[in-house]
């Protein structure tokens, strides 16, 4: 027989009492209210970094624009490194920054503008830690550089080698003669310089010196080694530290350390030594 005093009791174990009910309520509204704070939290923190990335693009852009004297709607892409803007910018100090500027005019030549920067302070009077500028001038807008590589008429010029090679000739008694000349770049105290390294006349192979020894003084304008100053349009700060010629572009490396992005280096032009 069933004791009715234990029949009473396991029906109250199963059954929540009106306390327990209560609580149960008052658990998942706190739980609640706890989510939707941490979700408004998180919106917040969301909005503001956005905003930060915006202001960040907004104000570097505009120092770039200002420091190669662009136009205002010049393209120039700003991408932070690391997780948090918000937070670096919390600091007083950007971890890194990258800009793009396409299509940069600098003298005779036109290219593409990479710039690495880290250790940028808000405050753009401060020096910056460290950066790099990449310059790079594709093979088919190197006409720009035909007055600096030889002293006549440039027919074209192409990049072979790691030479830049260009074409040219000369007369003789109304005898005309081709001539394709690679020239290496390297750099010399701000300046880009181009030394004859191979000759080809009219179409085979000879020496520099064989060459001059043949036609002496006439060919002398073609084969000097000659340079072009690229400090002197471009920021003060910038310091050119090397060019290499890949298989379609010209690369030109300039860098800058502990110099503030708002201070004289980046406001003043250059020389060359």
């Amino acid at each position: 027989m069933t004791d009715p005093a234990s029949e009473q009791q396991e029906q109250s174990a199963g059954e929540a009492t009106p306390h327990d009910r209560r609580r149960r309520r008052r658990i998942l509204i706190a739980v609640g209210v706890v989510l939707a704070l941490f979700g408004a939290l998180v919106a917040a923190a969301v909005v503001g970094e956005s905003i930060a990335r915006q202001q960040g693009t907004l104000l570097i852009a505009t120092e770039v624009r200002e420091v190669f004297s662009l136009e205002e709607d010049h393209p120039v892409e700003v991408e932070f490194v690391g997780f948090s803007v918000l937070a670096q910018l919390a600091g007083g100090e950007l971890d890194g920054v990258t800009v793009d500027v396409p299509d940069l005019p600098v003298g005779e030549l036109r290219g593409d503008l990479e710039i690495i920067a880290s250790g940028v302070p808000l405050d753009l009077e401060q020096p910056t830690e460290k950066l790099q500028a990449v310059y790079r001038v594709a093979e088919g807008d190197l006409a720009g550089l035909s007055g600096f590589l030889a002293g006549t008429v440039v027919n074209d010029i192409a990049l072979d080698d790691r030479l830049i090679r260009f074409g040219t000739g000369f007369e003789i008694f109304g005898a005309s003669f081709d001539l394709a000349i690679g020239v290496e770049p390297s750099v010399d105290e701000g300046r880009l310089a181009f030394t004859p390294r191979s000759i080809e006349f009219n179409g085979q192979s000879i020496d520099v010196e064989a060459l001059r020894s043949q036609f002496g003084g006439i060919v002398d304008p073609l084969l000097d080694s000659r340079d072009f100053c690229v400090a002197e349009l471009l920021p003060s700060a910038l310091t050119l530290t090397s060019v290499q010629v890949g298989d379609e572009q010209l690369v030109i490396v300039l860098a800058a350390e502990e110099t503030a992005l708002g201070g004289p280096g980046f406001a003043e032009l250059g020389s060359c030594g």
